[in-house]
């Protein structure tokens, strides 16, 4: 009776280890998938700030040119008028 016992115990002993052992390896593929994830959104967002960097300088150059546009318009209709 006591060798079974300790059989039982043994074989819930080693099906604890293995459930542990299956925990551990789920946890690990979390982590990597994890890890994937900051990864790529760490990519995503240096590629969005690559693309927006010379936005502002568009929006300045648009101005500029409107600038410009709305000086001369009055002077070029003086002088075609003349």
């Amino acid at each position: 009776m006591k060798q079974l016992t300790k059989e039982l115990m043994m074989a819930q002993i080693n099906k604890l280890n293995a459930e542990t052992n299956n925990i551990q390896s789920t946890s690990e593929l979390n982590n990597t998938k994890i890890q994937a994830e900051l990864l790529k959104l760490i990519a995503e967002t240096q590629k969005i700030q690559k693309e927006t960097r010379y936005y502002p300088l568009i929006g300045v150059v648009i101005a500029t040119i409107a600038l410009i546009a709305a000086i001369a318009s009055p002077i070029i209709t003086h002088l075609l008028t003349k």
